[in-house]
């Protein structure tokens, strides 16, 4: 009977495929144990290999050692592979500032994926290799309660995934998830498995334990018997919810998304999403925050963030600064830059935006009549700029303009006359509020300038933006042009 439920599920959630390499956690207790003869029932049938990981976490002593010998020769006796990994969890723990619980799940998946990178150097695709775990229905119920406690939302009532992305283009998956703990138990009676026995699972001291030994018979007894039934009956129904919003959700994502180029946003890394903030202000809530989800998974953050991220993240979505940033774990962070979502890792070094130099002084083609045919104000040639502007302005201000004009990043006291002012001028910050361009943009533009004043401003990454002085732009009217070549630094 369990072996059929096991095989339906992995059939319907399409957890396996023909020529898989399933990894098995296998710590030596009724559930991994089960899981690992199930498998090996099934492995012609399924054409699998299998190996397995057993990690002593050194928290019973004596018992640890126990588990490791029954499991090595378990795995002896069924010629399967095994790797047997032994961690000082308690310590690790401490070192980390972590539970017993969260150090010992960190230590296992990192075995588990240290394992499957021995197989993808042996020429394995990553994709074809399958982390099976042992969790169970009764496990999906317990895990529910503790996320309803904490507030969880629907995706958290959605409950334990059968199968999930992992490290290295490997998947996670769990067949055991429609099958009982009972059952589970008369199997491996049924099959005179003897597995190990974890006294500590008995003693109500971890939150989980709780749960399984005080809330949930407490439940069954004062309300209702078929409680587990009950709380998987609610995450399917759950499921069905998150999956129809996640498919609105990246319907919505795919709208919002902006080119990065196009954006003209600079950050730190490549891998770096740009989403149109209004776009965003306009959503439901509940698929905001999924698109907003979605985002980070594609740069790279897959878990820890949490509501309260969430919430900081709306607010300066929809605050009137135009620019504000919030940061999430491991690096990442969520900026807003005027029209602009930006979400990226500043971890992770920047390989595409170079700063751009260019010689201090320019090079002088041409003073010369006007010809409305043969100049616009300015234009790119594959990495040089030419740039023409009116000389009698130029020369009305300086004597000799061809020798002072230079070419820098912008300095405190700069000012600009933008095209369209015809009296007064600006500080060239105040120009850049104005031209709403990104505080972390404004350093990489570069200024043609006399003394303070800023005659040309440009942007050389992206050849998005670049502006004549009024003053000195050619207009009707003008007479000569002086005319300009500026270089890259070599």
């Amino acid at each position: 009977m369990v072996k059929k439920l096991v095989k339906e599920t992995i059939l319907k959630n399409n957890l396996i495929e023909k020529g898989d390499c399933v990894i098995v956690g296998l710590s030596g207790g009724p559930d991994s144990v089960c899981l690992f003869s199930i498998l090996l029932e099934l492995r012609d049938e399924l054409d699998i290999s299998i190996s397995a990981v057993h990690v002593n976490h050194m928290f019973r002593h004596g018992d640890a050692e126990s588990d490791q010998t029954y499991v090595k020769a378990m795995c002896e006796n069924a010629e399967i592979p095994c790797e047997i990994i032994i961690r000082d969890c308690a310590k690790i723990a401490k070192e980390q500032g972590l539970t017993f619980e969260e150090a010992g799940r960190n230590i296992r998946y990192e075995a588990f994926y240290e394992s499957a990178k021995k197989l993808i150097a042996n020429g394995i695709k990553p994709r074809k290799i399958k982390i099976a775990v042992a969790q169970n229905k009764n496990d999906q119920a317990e895990t529910l309660l503790m996320r309803i406690m904490r507030g969880t939302g629907v995706s958290g009532l959605s409950g334990i995934e059968y199968m999930r992305s992992g490290e290295h283009g490997t998947s996670i998956i769990r067949p055991l998830l429609d099958v009982d703990r009972i059952s589970i138990e008369d199997y491996c009676a049924e099959k005179n498995l003897n597995p190990c026995i974890d006294h500590t699972n008995d003693e109500a001291l971890y939150t989980r334990n709780k749960i399984r030994l005080e809330l949930i018979p407490y439940m069954e007894k004062n309300f209702n018997e078929n409680i587990i039934n009950a709380l998987i009956r609610l995450t399917q129904s759950a499921k069905e919810d998150d999956e129809c919003l996640w498919e609105q959700a990246q319907k919505a994502y795919c709208m919002a998304k902006r080119d990065l180029t196009e954006s003209g946003v600079i950050v730190n890394s490549d891998e770096s999403i740009v989403l149109d903030r209004a776009m965003l202000t306009e959503l439901n809530p509940a698929i905001r925050k999924r698109v907003v989800l979605a985002a980070f998974y594609e740069t790279g953050l897959m878990q820890d963030i949490t509501a309260s991220h969430l919430e900081a993240i709306d607010d300066i979505i929809f605050s009137d600064n135009a620019s504000a940033k919030t940061n999430l774990p491991s690096g990442y962070v969520m900026s807003v830059s005027y029209e602009n979502a930006i979400f990226f890792c500043e971890n992770l070094e920047s390989t595409h935006h170079a700063k751009i130099e260019f010689k201090k002084n320019v090079k002088v083609i041409a003073i010369e009549d006007y010809k409305e045919e043969s100049y616009n104000n300015s234009a790119k040639h594959e990495g040089r700029y030419v740039v023409a502007f009116d000389y009698e302005k130029l020369e009305g201000t300086l004597e000799n303009p061809c020798d002072a004009i230079e070419i820098r990043s912008r300095e405190q006291g700069d000012y600009f006359t933008p095209q369209g002012m015809k009296s007064g001028r600006k500080k060239i910050q105040d120009y850049f509020v104005d031209r709403k361009i990104p505080k972390e943009n404004r350093e990489l533009y570069k200024l043609a300038t006399l003394g303070k004043e800023v005659i040309w401003v440009f942007d050389p990454v992206y050849n998005k933006h670049n502006e004549i002085s009024e003053k000195y732009k050619v207009a009707i009217g003008t007479k000569r042009v002086l005319v300009l070549e500026i270089e890259k630094e070599t």
